[in-house]
This record gives structure tokens, sequence and C-alpha cells, in this order.
């Protein structure tokens, strides 16, 4: 689709930063920010929450012409997902922040009160293919153990990124039930039972394999139904500067 509502999907991979790294993209975090990165009890964890949150501030400026890092702040919103605000009001976008181990991400639209969520996952991360029926409708079942046995594990990871980008954009979270919709990954397309108040028409989703070695999917609700395209940035950790200069 052409002329849509963009939707920006932002990734860094960052496996290969170093302290240094981290030291520098932190002082563009606030102190509250600052302060929860100290409390990480492992330097790997705390690396990906500085690099995730640096991502985000310098994304956030570039949404948003003319501001720095500095003039965000973070605000729980109504289901407790972060909001961006701009001195005492919600800045004119909205985001859904993502991250595993060697990548963050972020999805963005400049406009606010979206329904938008995104998720990542490393293709090499182990995956127990016997829960697929705990958290999987038939269909996806069905899907998945018609792929060959060595493309499973890259087709859980396809579902369960879609997934998690619904429940994200919703703001439900795991309170959802996982098997109360299901997809067809290789469109990707939403479907719900038919007594759910959610029509799989409102909502657009795209999904890609980012860096070579992570899943990405990202999706957003447009009751107006109206065409969105998707915007795909992979961003290099090796000097990186989340404050303009």
């Amino acid at each position: 689709m052409s002329g849509g509502l963009p939707v920006q999907v932002w990734t860094m991979r960052v496996e290969a930063t170093g302290t240094a790294d981290a030291e520098r993209w932190q002082t563009v975090l606030d102190a509250t920010e600052q302060a929860r990165a100290a409390r990480f009890v492992f330097n790997r964890h705390r690396m990906i929450y500085i690099a995730a949150h640096a991502l985000l501030r310098s994304v956030l400026c570039q949404v948003v012409a003319g501001t720095k890092p500095a003039d965000w702040r973070l605000v729980a919103g109504q289901n407790g997902e972060p909001e961006a605000w701009l001195a005492d009001r919600p800045g004119p976008l909205s985001f859904n922040l993502s991250h595993t181990g060697g990548m963050v991400g972020l999805a963005t639209v400049a406009s606010r009160d979206e329904a938008l969520g995104f998720d990542l996952e490393a293709l090499d991360r182990r995956i127990n293919l016997d829960i697929a029926s705990h958290y999987f409708c038939a269909e996806e079942v069905m899907w998945l153990h018609r792929l060959p046995p060595a493309d499973r594990p890259e087709g859980f990871l396809r579902l369960w990124t879609l997934k998690e980008a619904f429940i994200k954009a919703t703001g439900e979270g795991l309170a959802r039930d996982l098997a109360s919709f299901w997809f067809e990954p290789e469109l990707p397309r939403i479907h719900f039972e038919p007594h759910d108040e959610d029509a799989a028409g409102d909502w657009q989703f795209e999904q890609r394999v980012t860096d070579g070695g992570f899943i990405a999917s990202a999706g957003i609700r447009r009751r107006d139904r109206l065409p969105v395209t998707f915007e795909w940035k992979e961003i290099a950790a090796s000097g990186f500067q989340p404050a303009p200069p």
C-alpha cells in the first residue's frame, strides 16, 4: 500500500556493544531511567535497558522535530504502558518498545492514542514446540505442523511475535487468552472468534526478519480501515548518537 499512515519500525543490534557505549548512551536518560538501570543485577540486562531507552529518546526527537532527548518524559498510560510526554501533555505520537537478547527496537506512529504493538525475538532462541498447543489456536497448530520440522522453531516465533504485538497493542498483555484469536502468518492476518468484539478488518500487521537473526512483528488497529505503510529502519549501534549534534 502507498500513501497510507506510516508506521516506522526501528531496530538496533546491540550484542557487541560495550560499557563505553552504555555510559555514553545513558547520558540521555532521565534520572528515573538511570536509577532503574543501576538496579539491574546483570550487566547484559542493564545494557539492553539503556540501549532501548536511548534509542527510544533518539527516535522521539526524529519523529517530533526540534525536540531534544531531555524534553521527553515517560508517563504510565491507562494500561500501564509508557507514554511519551512533552512538558505537561502527551506528545503527538504513539510508540511500543520491545527488546530481546542482542536487539532493541520500537514501532512509532505520528498520531496519538493509536493501538500499536511491536515484538522482537531472536531466531536462535530455544523453543519447546510442545507448548504450542497451550498457547495457540488449532488453526495455528495445524499451520505449524505442516511446516518441515527444521522450520517449526521459526514458525513458532512468527506466531508468537504476532500474538505479542496484538496483545501489546490492546494493552491486555497475557490477561488475554492467546487462543482467543489466531493468525495466518503468511499474510499476516488476524482472526477472532465470532462472538469477539474485535474486527479483523480493523487490524494491519507486518512481519520480517531483521538483521539476519531476529524476527519482528508490528501491528496497528485502524478502525477507519485506511491504508497503513510500514517503514523499517535498521540502526547501526557503532557510532549511534542518541542526542542530536
